[in-house]
Parts: C-alpha cells; sequence; structure tokens
C-alpha cells in the first residue's frame, strides 16, 4: 500500500513544496506562471485541434499556487503510473522465471530392478552365510 499511493502522494507533495516554497528564490513568480501555462496550452494543442474551454478558464485564472499543484499533481500520477509499470514489470519477469524453472525439473531416477541372488545367500541364517564368493555364475559349484 504503502508503495502504490503513500510513496507517489509524497513525492507529488514535495514538487508542490519545491514549486510554491523553493522555485520562487531562483525564478520569479511571473516566469513560473508562464512556463506551465506553456506547458499546458503546448499539450493542448498536440492532443485537441482548438483549445477546449476548461484549459482555457485554467490558464486565464492560473497563479503560483495552481501551477504548484498542478506540477504537484504531475509528479504524482507520474510516480503512481511508474511504480504500476515497476510492480507490473518484476511481477512478469518473477512469474517467467517460475515458469521457466518448472520446465527444467530433472526427473529423478527410478528404483532400481531388484537382483536376482542365488537361493543360497537369501536362506542362509545369519552367522552361517556363505562367504568370500561373489555373484557371479563362474563362482558355482
Amino acid at each position: 500500500m504503502y508503495r502504490y499511493l503513500i510513496g507517489p502522494m509524497i513525492v507529488g507533495m514535495l514538487a508542490f513544496v519545491f514549486v510554491y516554497y523553493f522555485s520562487p528564490l531562483s525564478i520569479s513568480e511571473p516566469g513560473i506562471v508562464p512556463l506551465v501555462a506553456r506547458f499546458v496550452l503546448d499539450s493542448s494543442n498536440l492532443y485537441f485541434e482548438t483549445t477546449p474551454p476548461a484549459i482555457t478558464g485554467y490558464v486565464a485564472n492560473l497563479n503560483l499556487t495552481v501551477a504548484a499543484l498542478t506540477v504537484g499533481l504531475l509528479m504524482m500520477m507520474v510516480t503512481e503510473l511508474l511504480v504500476i509499470i515497476w510492480a507490473l514489470s518484476s511481477y512478469m519477469a518473477r512469474w517467467i522465471i517460475s515458469h521457466l524453472q518448472r520446465d527444467r525439473k530433472v526427473d529423478e531416477p527410478g528404483d532400481l530392478p531388484p537382483i536376482d541372488m542365488d537361493s543360497r545367500f537369501k536362506t542362509s541364517k545369519i552367522g552361517n552365510g556363505v562367504f568370500g564368493r561373489g555373484l557371479d555364475p563362474i563362482d558355482r559349484d
């Protein structure tokens, strides 16, 4: 949950704080607002033939607070998208690896058939067994 919700919210808040408080120290406020307005209008021109009324109203009422909120929300959405892509790709990689490992299982060899032993060895009593003779047919009497 932290990864999917809290992390992107923190990134969005940090972007808002950076734009609202720290950007005016290096770029003047009248310089920040046109940058955001230009980005919004360029994006609008890229996706629409004419600028929708909602975007023109947004650009008309744009100030530093709204610009900071916009940047913060955009950063939050981008971070959320990156987190989702990372989670999906790692899930897919783990899934592929598990399927590859499952296919690589080596069949264990089965038990060997029982040895056909001479009946003298099977029926001899403990301690009175036949010693010194192998199981080869040459050793038989």
